[in-house]
């Protein structure tokens, strides 16, 4: 299925009562998927559609709210397996409060927090693991991380499945439909898509919310914010931008020496350190040089800037940018 350019990209409703639909959510982490989607997949539902849930991570890493309610200190690899098994307890509850108890639900078990590095250091394995998922169950209809949410883990399932639909060239691709969670959307984005939920859905999603207890225990007011009278999304995927070998960035130049640029294309990742030398062929905003990218990327690429020391702050100072990028929407 492509897209046309018809008020139907307006209307996720308009999606699911085409023939062929079928509703994919990539939910990066449990309780994105209540987040994001949690309207959209009771209507989806409501309409005989076909539904699949695609648990990226199992929420494993997420130390502040474990120690607060498990009072402890520290962390181990046991206190993440039970962490994580919390977790796919709490999305599995989350699911019956929406009334999906029977969707198809895939857990990929990636690492929570280290999607990045996954992405970068086995990116043929997750092309591979995505494509398989799409070739069995043929979304019409999926909804995603944008490519500018400001946690890593969204922002690269985002860049992953861009490059599965790139490898794909002559298949169909589904209506693509961007949740943002954490950050801001870039501004002048023309197409959006806005879907309302009438009174029973907003209390069933915000019930589904509130089953992610262990994450309500420390943002109750903020995640339920999202159990609102309408769900917002980017139309597409090929809205974000598109550059030549200038960087959207300019770090302070006492930062730069603790940055590092990531780079991925359908061959892999690479980690490029910054430098100031001739050889560069990637310049900052200003146009001074910024690194040397070690070898031919094979467009649509995608590079990110990055601070990789260690912090307990999660999300992206900068996140990703796209080079090259042909039309895939």
């Amino acid at each position: 299925m492509r897209l046309e350019k018809t008020s139907a990209l307006f209307d996720p409703d308009a999606l699911l009562q085409r023939p062929d639909a079928r509703l994919m959510v990539l939910a990066p982490h449990p309780d994105d998927e209540s987040l994001a989607a949690g309207g959209l997949i009771q209507r989806a539902l409501a309409r005989g559609v076909a539904v699949s849930v695609v648990f990226i991570t199992d929420g494993e890493n997420n130390p502040w709210p474990q120690r607060v309610l498990e009072r402890r200190l520290r962390i181990g690899p046991r206190e993440h397996a039970g962490w994580a098994a919390r977790r796919r307890s709490e999305a599995d509850a989350a699911l019956r409060a929406l009334g999906a108890e029977g969707v198809a639900v895939h857990r990929l078990g990636w690492p929570d927090g280290g999607v990045t590095w996954k992405l970068l250091d086995d990116t043929a394995t997750m092309l591979a693991t995505l494509r398989a998922l799409f070739e069995r169950e043929r979304p019409s209809v999926l909804v995603l991380p944008d490519l500018v949410d400001r946690h890593p883990d969204h922002s690269a399932i985002h860049v992953l499945a861009e490059m599965v639909f790139q490898s794909m060239p002559d298949r169909p691709k589904p209506a693509c439909l961007g949740y943002l969670l954490h950050g801001r959307s870039r501004p002048g984005l023309p197409r959006r898509a806005v879907f309302a939920l009438n009174a029973a859905e907003q209390a069933r999603k915000r019930a589904a919310i509130e089953a992610h207890a262990s994450q309500t225990a420390l943002s109750y007011g903020r995640l339920l914010r999202s159990a609102a009278a309408s769900e917002g999304f980017v139309a597409g995927l090929d809205f974000h931008d598109r550059v030549d070998a200038t960087l959207p960035w300019l770090p302070p130049r006492w930062l730069r020496p603790w940055l590092a640029l990531l780079a991925v294309d359908g061959a892999g990742g690479e980690r490029i350190r910054l430098s100031h030398g001739r050889d560069a062929n990637l310049f900052w905003r200003d146009g001074s040089p910024a690194a040397a990218i070690p070898r031919t990327l094979r467009p649509p690429y995608y590079i990110k800037l990055c601070c990789p020391l260690p912090s307990p702050w999660v999300f992206d100072g900068w996140g990703w940018c796209r080079f090259g990028a042909p039309h895939v929407a």
